[in-house]
């Protein structure tokens, strides 16, 4: 699935962000994923990118704010935000809200 970069989201079910120690999963405590039984480890740059998304930001203002953030030309968080959101939405951690 290819995002567009005016799409916004929100969660499925719930699903929060947990850190130990120097990890970062995203664990769905209700809906679909969380009747898997399974966590999803996710770096640095994966949780910037699901606050963004999960405030309600766009793709491409999440984009932007990624290329600001980690120093990366915009093509290259333009694409990786559109890769991570539909990583989330295969999984079913998210879903496409009102634009």
């Amino acid at each position: 699935m290819r995002n567009e970069t005016g799409t916004t989201y929100r969660t499925c079910g719930k699903v929060v962000l947990r850190r130990i120690g120097e990890d970062r999963l995203l664990v769905p405590v209700s809906g679909d994923a969380a009747r898997e039984n399974c966590v999803f480890p996710i770096n640095a740059t994966g949780e910037f990118i699901w606050d963004c998304l999960t405030q309600g930001k766009t793709l491409e203002k999440t984009a932007a704010a990624m290329a600001a953030e980690f120093a990366v030309a915009a093509e290259t968080a333009r694409t990786d935000c559109r890769d991570f959101a539909d990583r989330l939405l295969e999984q079913r951690l998210i879903e496409e809200g009102s634009p």
